[in-house]
């Protein structure tokens, strides 16, 4: 079973960005960093980011957020359920464009830290 990523899950509010960065908790792996808070939304809102100074190429960027979006899409189920009131922000911090095995290792990787952490 799949996670559904709509429109209605995209987090574009600049007030909840600037929220979720500066009051936001913070996880790591070596791929990708989820910065997470509690909302006072009733579904999940998500954003994915790739930045520009590690790869200049817009191709590389939305190749790479496809990759988490899959990845999390497919993945996510395990962890999380749709309805939980956070924000999420996956922020990728290598400098080489990676795999899709090597993006589910990690996103998995988040999201069950997620889980240990935060959900029990």
């Amino acid at each position: 079973m799949s996670f559904p990523l709509t429109k209605n899950n995209s987090l574009k509010n600049h007030s909840d960005l600037e929220m979720l960065f500066k009051n936001g908790d913070k996880l790591t792996s070596p791929l990708i960093s989820l910065y997470y808070a509690q909302s006072y939304d009733k579904n999940l809102k998500i954003v994915f980011s790739v930045g520009k100074k590690k790869h200049k190429l817009a191709v590389d960027r939305n190749k790479i957020k496809r990759l988490m979006k899959e990845s999390f899409r497919l993945g996510a189920f395990d962890y999380i359920v749709p309805s939980i009131s956070y924000h999420f922000a996956f922020i990728y911090i290598d400098d080489k464009v990676p795999k899709l095995s090597e993006v589910n290792k990690s996103m998995n990787s988040l999201l069950l830290s997620f889980k240990n952490n935060v959900l029990c």
